[in-house]
């Protein structure tokens, strides 16, 4: 039988050791998250008020474009969580790199997953849900142990097993839990972009607001990426 995650000691674990590591964990979320995320909203073109304005340089702009930059920041926090929970030091600099090096097979490993978790979707929802869980390790065991998108997809698969469920439930929990927290910091960064619109300073408010909103994706990147590299380390065998 198959090792059943527990997702209270999970989350527990999680909080533990990103809040322990988030002096390494949090520069990289903020360069490659909520940098890119703040510059996008700043300067890039506005997001469109009907689905009937949305045109594929917007998807691009507003979706894809912070998506494949966020994935950086993701393997290299997976990289220091694995190597700091195995006793391996290793530099944030020497992550990056690792990550950098790794991103163009890292983008198709979760392309390849994307495709059944997208069909999933389609069908009910539910389905879709079942599969992101079983390929979470998607991008650990690339990033782990370079293996081939296929190879890393089918693999996380297998280790999975038993525990898909149990595992986007706990994805589920972190995301309510900065859902709640994004809502917190809308409401706070409206508030400041208002006070400081009043007095004339709207450029500042608009940055203040957006960094606001930044932090929060970047502590939830932070966050979702060390969750998946312990899952990842009590699941490989």
């Amino acid at each position: 039988m198959n090792y059943q995650i527990s997702i209270t000691g999970l989350w527990r674990e999680t909080f533990a050791a990103a809040t322990t590591g988030m002096q390494l964990y949090l520069p990289i979320a903020a360069a490659f998250v909520l940098l890119p995320g703040v510059a996008i909203e700043l300067f890039g073109p506005a997001l469109p008020k009907t689905p009937a304005e949305l045109t594929p340089n917007l998807v691009f702009s507003a979706l894809v474009l912070p998506s494949l930059i966020a994935i950086v920041a993701q393997a290299a926090i997976v990289r220091l969580a694995i190597d700091k929970a195995s006793g391996i030091d290793r530099s944030v600099g020497e992550a990056l790199l690792v990550a950098l090096r790794l991103w163009p097979l890292l983008v198709v490993a979760l392309l390849l997953a994307a495709v059944p978790i997208g069909a999933g979707l389609l069908l009910f929802i539910v389905p879709g849900l079942y599969m992101a869980g079983r390929l979470t390790l998607a991008m650990p065991l690339v990033i782990d142990g370079v293996v081939a998108p296929i190879a890393a997809v089918r693999r996380s698969w297998e280790l999975t097993e038993g525990n898909g469920w149990r595992i986007i439930a706990f994805t589920i929990m972190w995301a309510a839990w900065f859902l709640a927290l994004s809502a917190i910091a809308a409401i706070i960064g409206g508030g400041v972009a208002t006070a400081l619109n009043g007095l004339g300073a709207g450029a500042a408010g608009a940055v203040i607001s957006s960094v606001i909103g930044g932090v929060v994706g970047a502590l939830f990147t932070v966050f979702n990426a060390v969750g998946i590299a312990l899952i990842y380390l009590r699941l490989r065998r």
